[in-house]
């Protein structure tokens, strides 16, 4: 089970390797992956079903942008990354500002996401974007789900999957971050918005970063739903003038609630929120609030 008390001895060691104390280690989150800060570092340790050469071109995306002087957190230097520690693939990377005094705005993500999907594709092998098989795979793997939320959930996809076959995408395919929100943006020190968080790394078309965008814009307080239109201008171009953008926002939304679904543990506040995300899509309130995992 990818839990705390598994990761901190996995951390101690790391920090052994770092010629580091890991007693002041701070847990800044134990959701996908741990991540731990440790001084002027932060840590993050995948679970141990993480495919380690997934974890490898994840870490050649993030050296690519850097060489572009695309503005994201670097991995910490001088060590070859990743590391295999207790059955884990770890990565350390420079510790940035949280931005919790000067939170990065969804205008700041727009500019983001603009000059990401302006490069070229990179040379790293990168997963295409294909978000069928993996919500039907998150929804017939949990753990919390009773026989009508799958039903549900399966019926939503049949329908929206259909979509997603005859879509054409205006903006094309490129480098996408695949989970873009002021939650996977920090501050350099000297304010600098940057991109973090590159795990969903893959090809695929540019609207599905700025669905995500917008389904965290109207699901989540903050940044709240009037906040899409400083991306949208940030951006330069209004996604919600393309006919297939509502469709496949729902489509995102239904990713969201699969894999928390898959990753959430019966009797936990995850899985409250998930069976709430879940209701409210069984009782047609499609824009009722969510709540962060």
């Amino acid at each position: 089970m990818f839990v705390e008390a598994r990761t901190r001895p996995v951390l101690a060691e790391v920090c052994r390797l770092l010629g580091r104390s890991d007693s002041n280690a701070a847990l800044l989150r134990h959701h996908t992956n741990a991540v731990y800060a440790v001084g002027d570092v932060v840590i993050k340790i995948a679970p141990g079903d993480q495919d380690l050469n997934r974890v490898r071109a994840i870490v050649a995306v993030v050296d690519w942008l850097v060489e572009r002087d695309f503005p994201t957190v670097g991995l910490h230097p001088g060590l070859s990354q990743p590391l295999e520690v207790g059955g884990h693939a770890v990565t350390v990377w420079q510790r940035l500002d949280p931005a919790h005094d000067d939170a990065i705005t969804v205008a700041e993500l727009g500019s983001l996401l603009r000059d990401l999907h302006a490069l070229p594709a990179p040379p790293v092998p990168l997963p295409v974007l294909r978000p069928i098989h993996g919500i039907e795979r998150s929804v017939t793997r949990s753990e919390i789900l009773n026989g009508k939320e799958q039903d549900l959930l399966l019926g939503r996809l049949e329908t929206l999957a259909a979509g997603w076959e005859a879509m054409r995408f205006p903006r094309g395919t490129s480098l996408i971050q695949s989970d873009p929100q002021i939650r996977n943006a920090l501050r350099r020190f000297d304010g600098t918005p940057v991109l973090a968080d590159w795990d969903g790394a893959a090809l695929g078309p540019c609207e599905w970063d700025i669905a995500t965008v917008a389904v965290h814009c109207r699901r989540f307080d903050p940044p709240g739903p009037e906040a899409f239109a400083g991306f949208t201008a940030a951006y330069g171009w209004d996604a919600t003038c393309w006919p297939g953008f509502e469709k496949l926002c729902q489509l995102r939304e239904l990713q969201m609630i699969a894999t928390n679904a898959r990753k959430s543990r019966p009797g936990t506040d995850a899985a409250d929120e998930v069976h709430h995300r879940i209701a409210g899509l069984a009782h047609g309130a499609e824009l009722r609030r969510w709540h962060i995992l």
